[in-house]
């Protein structure tokens, strides 16, 4: 069996069947560093190049040596896979004035940016993740956070797309965007992701 470890960042790559070999390509994820580990019972190859591939024909044969195929080659040998794969994901990330629920001037154009892309994908699905700085109790930063959430929800809401779900979740000072201490006031970690896939 051929074992596929991704690591350093996720990325997108397609496992198919040329002719009798099988060809493991590493496509561009918008990532400074991505790259696959490709095993068999006789040997591992590392793909980190966006375009370097490596082809199988036998879990009991070492993978190929690394090549490279260029773009265009690419786009024209798969293009029916690229039109049946799922759309990747799009996030947007909109920030809070201080101890408020109301946006900064710019996230107000960054959410106008997720409803246009919402009504180009519908339907889809949104999930609506709030957090806060470290400011104040973690129980009281929750709440926060879903208020933040709900708060960005509704006005998805009042647009009637058509979404197939669409859920508030409140974080609060977890997972924050910049790690800081506690106590820390940072407004980047005021801030609604809004998750449209």
């Amino acid at each position: 069996m051929i074992t596929k470890t991704m690591f350093i960042v996720i990325s997108i790559f397609f496992f198919m069947g040329c002719s009798s070999k099988n060809t493991i390509i590493l496509l561009d994820s918008g990532k400074a560093q991505n790259a696959i580990v490709v095993s068999t019972n006789k040997g591992s190859k590392i793909v980190n190049r966006v375009g370097s591939f490596v082809q199988l024909s036998d879990k009991n044969q070492e993978p190929s040596s690394l090549k490279m195929m260029s773009e265009e080659e690419i786009n024209s040998r798969y293009a029916t896979l690229f039109n049946i794969a799922p759309i990747k994901p799009r996030t947007y990330i909109v920030y809070f004035k201080k101890n408020s629920k109301e946006l900064t001037p710019e996230s107000k154009k960054v959410l106008q940016e997720a409803l246009k892309t919402i009504k180009e994908r519908s339907p889809c699905v949104v999930d609506v993740i709030g957090h806060t700085d470290t400011v104040g109790s973690s129980k009281a930063n929750a709440k926060v956070s879903l208020k933040r959430a709900n708060h960005v929800k509704s006005m998805i809401e009042s647009r009637r797309l058509k979404i197939l779900s669409l859920v508030a979740k409140g974080y609060g000072e977890e997972d924050l965007l910049m790690k800081t201490s506690n106590n820390v006031p940072q407004s980047k970690n005021r801030n609604v992701e809004i998750f449209i896939k």
